[in-house]
């Protein structure tokens, strides 16, 4: 038998990987995320009107970009099963987005309710790990504008919005619960997590990712038939957004059966009570919107390595009152407002500074000083990221917050900035000389 002499260098060659846990394990690319992480999906269907309304499909599912045609065609094609799906990445976590589009929201009880076009969906916070697709972390989901927060985590606990649950898995895949057409009162297709409990009625299907999309055609028994869909990135629809042939106006899809311009895409999501997420939030910025919604996230971070879906970037950095607004003579409790298109995207729940003396600047921390949100911000960030159309106003206002009363404007700095421009306002005086700010907006 021949005698095998190892040297220490290879012995050491040998060894190490296994005491180092060898390689850095190659991250997935995003479409090999979102596959993987794609959600299983438990689709209701309502046999009381015509089932096709519940299949998921693409927008242009009958070969054409024309909103005002989807709910007419619906027998006319074949509802192939398609998910949309975005990824954003920050230096510690992924936000995988899948949104559910259906052609006809039908409601023969509640007419009102009843449009063309449909779309609901979910977010998964992905916690980066050193694998190769991370850790599942928590799962948001839309029903009706309103957002539902979900996770297995104890550590994670309600923000401005409560924990709602748990999640259940089928392998990597979350297991999403999207209810029938027509059901509720506040009409269907809303996205919950799935409970494990039978389909309402008796009747649902499962809809798997398979990377094929498959046409149900049989519906009867209670999630008993299975079928497959694939994803499709989300750049198909966002580049044309501002197609009127699709779009009635910014962040809603056109439709004229029943009551017409209905539908909201996810840059036109919004849920009024979950304190300051603001509209699109989820879509443009969704670790500013995670961040709110739940405490006890652990390492969170902010800084986007990969973020396509927003418009705008607004930095602020400082303010200063030069003026004492308060109606009895008092310091100024001031506040940055930021518009863009005439919509505000910060307020005083961001940040405040109360009884602020004149001519001292003041860093914004959001959650710092006396903002109405409170400390509750897993780190020092002053940065959001808004999905507005483009070249359009934008305004940094300084308030000063009088509570019944009503707020003092103490004047604003404004640009209209053209996609690829910065604009970097430094300690620039407002416009009625009562108040400075430092900020900057980046649109792309």
């Amino acid at each position: 038998m021949k005698k095998i002499v190892l040297s220490v260098m290879t012995v050491l060659t040998l060894v190490v990987p296994f005491l180092s846990g060898g390689a850095t394990t190659q991250a997935a690319s995003y479409s090999d995320l979102a596959a993987h992480w794609a959600p299983q999906i438990y689709q209701d269907v309502n046999a009381d009107l015509d089932v096709r309304a519940d299949f998921i499909t693409n927008f242009n599912y009958d070969g054409d970009y024309l909103a005002r045609n989807n709910w007419d065609n619906l027998n006319n094609y074949n509802e192939n099963a398609y998910v949309y799906y975005k990824v954003a990445e920050t230096t510690t976590h992924y936000f995988i987005e899948y949104d559910l589009f259906h052609a006809r929201d039908d409601a023969y009880t509640r007419p009102l309710d009843a449009h063309e076009n449909d779309l609901e969906g979910l977010f998964l916070v992905i916690k980066k790990d050193g694998s190769t697709y991370g850790t599942f972390q928590l799962m948001e989901t839309m029903a009706h504008n309103q957002w539902y927060d979900y996770t297995n985590d104890p550590s994670i606990t309600s923000g401005s919005d409560n924990v709602d649950g748990g999640v259940l898995f089928d392998g990597s895949h979350p297991k999403v619960f999207c209810q029938a057409n027509g059901q509720s009162p506040s009409g269907g297709h809303g996205v919950k997590a799935y409970d494990g409990s039978s389909a309402p009625g008796g009747d649902g299907i499962v809809y798997d990712y398979t990377g094929t999309a498959q046409f149900p055609t049989t519906t009867s028994g209670s999630y008993t038939n299975h079928y497959g869909y694939a994803l499709i990135e989300w750049g198909d629809l966002w580049s044309r957004r501002n197609d009127p042939n699709i779009f009635s106006s910014w962040g809603t899809f056109a439709g004229d059966n029943h009551t017409p311009n209905s539908a909201n895409a996810p840059w036109g999501w919004d849920d009024s009570d979950d304190g300051p997420a603001l509209q699109g939030m989820n879509w443009s910025d969704p670790a500013h919107q995670v961040d709110v919604h739940l405490n006890g996230l652990g390492n969170f971070s902010h800084n986007y390595v990969f973020n396509p879906y927003y418009s705008h970037k607004i930095v602020l950095t400082n303010a200063q009152s030069l003026e004492d607004r308060d109606p009895f003579g008092g310091k100024s409790d001031i506040y940055i407002k930021a518009y863009v298109n005439g919509q505000g995207q910060t307020d005083a729940r961001f940040w405040k500074k109360n009884d602020a003396p004149k001519n001292q600047s003041y860093n914004i921390i959001f959650g710092a000083n006396d903002a109405e949100f409170g400390p509750n911000f897993s780190e020092s960030y002053s940065t959001v990221y808004v999905a507005k159309p483009s070249n359009t106003n934008v305004e940094i206002h300084v308030y000063d917050s009088d509570g019944t009363s009503g707020d003092d404007d103490m004047g604003y700095v404004s640009a209209v900035i053209a996609p690829g421009n910065t604009m970097t306002w430094n300690n620039a005086l407002t416009s009625n000389g009562q108040a400075k700010v430092t900020a900057t907006v980046t649109a792309q």
